[in-house]
């Protein structure tokens, strides 16, 4: 197998939305569309999570996306975005923070770069 065909394929940009107390947060579609699933990595977040890259499912309500995670046999809904905002709902914290869309981070984002940070770390 190629290295090409070992890798998952992803969007060609990451999308970077920035939130109450500079959170970041980081989301690149993997897999094909119809698998509706994205790599979403929580930066300056006073959390467990913080860095951490994970996989999440996508929902679509609408025109609302909801990504969530599998907790034991429940899914926990993380991220809800429609158009340039949304919520980020972190685990065992009170309080959603709200998102808003930044493109200058998204300018920054490399999909690729975001894609080997996450396959290192899930061999």
């Amino acid at each position: 197998m190629s290295y090409a065909e070992s890798r998952p394929v992803v969007a060609d940009r990451v999308i970077a939305y920035s939130g109450d107390l500079g959170i970041k947060v980081w989301t690149l579609r993997i897999g094909d569309r119809k698998a509706q699933e994205a790599l979403v990595q929580i930066e300056d977040a006073d959390h467990e999570w913080n860095l951490a890259i994970q996989k999440m499912k996508i929902t679509r309500v609408n025109d609302v996306l909801h990504y969530s995670v599998s907790q034991g046999n429940k899914r926990h809904v993380v991220l809800i975005l429609k158009q340039n905002h949304g919520q980020l709902f972190l685990p065992n914290e009170p309080d959603a923070i709200t998102l808003q869309y930044n493109d200058e981070l998204t300018q920054r984002g490399d999909a690729q770069m975001f894609l080997n940070h996450y396959l290192a770390k899930n061999k």
